[in-house]
């Protein structure tokens, strides 16, 4: 009886010491917010943990947050199958462009630490050479404005093409960051 108690002791030990050793579950990293390409239009639903404001055979649209700042969400699907998303960041009242252009930095920030350096070195892109000469060293919320410039980012990742940029377009500031599924030479066969 004293070996059964001793051994069945032994074993629940090493069982207890075998799971002080674990690593933490790795970080599911999902190609858009918590929607992978693929899914279907009732698990975007389920992975957006909220109800969408408009729906169709293409297209959802939902209202959420992201960085703590209210967002509007689109995604589109094929066959019901999600294969683009945008994130819009709304600009709330009282906001000024400075703060949008804080936040494109710190977004760009996020997108570098998860996905590497993006194509372009420089997220300036300027409506033309002229543009630039005639702003130069003018604060950039006024080039902005004058749509003479565009902060623009964008990344390949294993799965999608994203894009980050900001803007002032049809007397609104925009930041949007995109991505879409890069369909790769399997799939276009299927």
């Amino acid at each position: 009886m004293k070996q059964i108690a001793a051994l069945v002791l032994t074993i629940a030990l090493l069982f207890s010491l075998s799971s002080c050793g674990q690593q933490p579950e790795p970080e599911i990293i999902h190609d858009f917010r918590n929607v992978d390409w693929g899914m279907s239009q009732s698990k975007v639903l389920a992975a957006e943990g909220t109800d969408y404001l408009y729906a169709d055979d293409t297209l959802m649209y939902f209202s959420g947050e992201q960085l703590d700042q209210p967002v509007e969400l689109y995604y589109e699907f094929k066959d019901d199958k999600v294969f683009s998303a945008e994130c819009k960041y709304v600009i709330q009242e009282g906001m000024i462009l400075s703060d949008c252009i804080a936040d494109y930095l710190e977004l760009r920030e996020k997108l570098i630490e998860l996905y590497g350096e993006p194509h372009e070195s420089d997220y300036h892109v300027w409506a033309s050479e002229e543009a630039r000469a005639e702003y130069d060293g003018d604060k950039e919320q006024i080039p902005i404005y004058y749509q003479a410039l565009t902060y623009y980012n964008s990344w390949d990742t294993e799965t999608c093409f994203m894009e980050l940029s900001l803007d002032y377009t049809n007397l609104q500031i925009n930041l949007i960051l995109r991505a879409s599924q890069i369909v790769t030479e399997e799939e276009t066969t299927e």
